[in-house]
């Protein structure tokens, strides 16, 4: 079977940035998730919390780019979690602007389209 699982609206406070103010205060962002999976049997699922705990525990290694989170992502979701066979992943810093806010996102395979705006 094949299932679709969303993980909306994440937010929590990271490191996240080149700029001098971005490297020692957190600033809020958001992650929008959206994976598909397939199992073999109803033990053979994915563990949301796990996938969740992993998205939110990766931003402690201080990445300095969305381009750097994004590819993390990109090449170890699918070590961590073989049972995904696609996903995109979209990274929102909420604050950066007043007036907007910043997103960059990745899809695996690069043909996948999960997130549709």
């Amino acid at each position: 079977m094949h299932y679709e699982i969303a993980l909306e609206n994440f937010r929590f406070e990271a490191i996240l940035g080149i700029l001098p103010f971005e490297r020692t205060n957190k600033q809020k962002i958001q992650i929008d998730s959206y994976f598909t999976y397939h199992t073999h049997s109803k033990n053979d699922f994915l563990d949301y919390r796990l996938l969740k705990n992993f998205l939110r525990d990766s931003f402690e290694q201080n990445f300095r780019l969305l381009e750097e989170v994004l590819m993390y992502f990109f090449e170890e979701i699918p070590k961590r979690f073989p049972q995904i066979t696609s996903f995109c992943i979209k990274i929102t810093k909420l604050e950066i602007f007043n007036d907007c806010k910043v997103s960059m996102q990745i899809q695996y395979p690069k043909e996948y389209n999960g997130i549709n705006n």
